[in-house]
């Protein structure tokens, strides 16, 4: 029985001797694994990284573009101002030109009117002297 159990704990050991030496290759397959894990983590954070990059020069981008929009549209208020400026001096000048237009008509209106006056005295006095041609005749 001895021999037996000498066997069986020689079998036993070799069991051991087994399980520790797969133990320990897949100790080493974990480190290995471990190790590969922490190269792809490492390889995952630096493209992150470049992606972040890019990102934080895309949104610098952006506000290059959103500053220039700020001053063009700085500028196409200044010409709106200007365009205002010079439609209120049209505005002024047409009616400006409105009244001389409304002076000349009634410079002419008047002259009309002196000359209607002085052409009805005109036959007022013709018919006068010749109804005093006529009576002097007579």
């Amino acid at each position: 029985m001895e021999k037996r159990i000498l066997e069986l704990l020689i079998g036993l050991d070799s069991e051991v001797k087994d399980l520790k030496s797969e133990i320990g290759s897949m100790k080493s397959e974990m480190a290995g694994m471990k190790s590969e894990m922490h190269e792809r983590f490492n390889t995952v954070e630096k493209r992150f990284n470049t992606v972040d990059e890019r990102f934080n020069t895309v949104d610098e981008r952006f506000n290059t573009v959103d500053k220039r929009f700020n001053i063009v549209d700085q500028q196409f208020n200044i010409v709106d101002e200007r365009f205002n400026s010079v439609d209120a001096r049209f505005d002024t000048m047409e009616a400006k030109l409105d009244g001389i237009g409304n002076q000349f008509e009634l410079t002419n209106e008047s002259r009309i009117n002196v000359v209607d006056f002085l052409d009805n005295k005109v036959n007022r006095l013709e018919k006068e002297i010749f109804i005093m041609k006529s009576k002097s005749k007579n």
